[in-house]
């Protein structure tokens, strides 16, 4: 009967020495900081990875002719030489 009860005290111990081992063995922090910061590392490249993908794609569009032209008057509002913008008044609504 002692025998089981000093038995159960000794895994215990067993445990909490292998626990206190590996919390103070920098090895074992250092592969446990190593493995987290690969795991970080894997995710940020699949996501550049896919904003790579995403930009090709962009820069594909953008070489087809014209495209840099139309993008120039959406965005930036550029006209060409001797062309003349007409700028119209919005319609104004009603309350019909």
């Amino acid at each position: 009967m002692q025998f089981k009860k000093y038995k159960h005290r000794l895994n215990y111990i067993i445990l909490i020495l292998v626990i206190v081992f590996l919390l103070a063995n920098r090895g074992f922090r250092s592969l446990i900081k190593n493995s987290l910061e690969y795991r970080r590392l894997k995710n940020q490249k699949i996501a550049l990875d896919a904003e790579k993908i995403r930009l090709g794609q962009n820069l594909q569009t953008m070489k087809e002719p014209g495209r840099i032209e139309e993008t120039a008057r959406k965005e930036l509002g550029l006209i060409r030489p001797n062309e003349i913008e007409y700028r119209f008044p919005r319609p104004k609504e009603d309350g019909k």
